[in-house]
């Protein structure tokens, strides 16, 4: 595993398949954010942690070490255009968010403005 610097946090994501939160962590370097970790949460830890309040804007990449969602395994995601939230991502051209129910059509982009707050 990489070593992951001072600046670390953690944002919180949620798998489309299971429905399931969980956490990212992210290594800002270099001008970029780096998804270097993921791993299972419950909604009460990651509020009581304050990932729930956390936020990227900015490129995204991933280390060459993460694992992608800890329940699916998926390394893609998207970000829903309703309610912000990272969520797995699986090839599909239409996808429904399972936070919020929202469903669309998915468009490619290299930055991001995550945020990790409200699941």
């Amino acid at each position: 595993m990489s070593k992951i610097g001072k600046n670390a946090f953690v944002v919180m994501a949620m798998c489309e398949k299971t429905k399931m939160p969980f956490g990212i962590t992210v290594d800002p370097r270099q001008g970029k954010y780096v998804f270097t970790w993921s791993f299972k949460l419950k909604l009460e830890q990651a509020k009581h942690e304050g990932y729930d309040k956390t936020s990227v804007n900015g490129e995204v990449v991933y280390d060459n070490d993460y694992r992608g969602c800890p329940y699916c395994g998926s390394k893609s995601f998207y970000l829903c255009g309703k309610c912000g939230k990272i969520v797995c991502y699986h090839g599909q051209e239409n996808v429904t968010c399972p936070n919020c129910g929202s469903s669309g059509w998915v468009q490619s982009a290299t930055r991001f403005d995550l945020s990790g707050g409200g699941m």
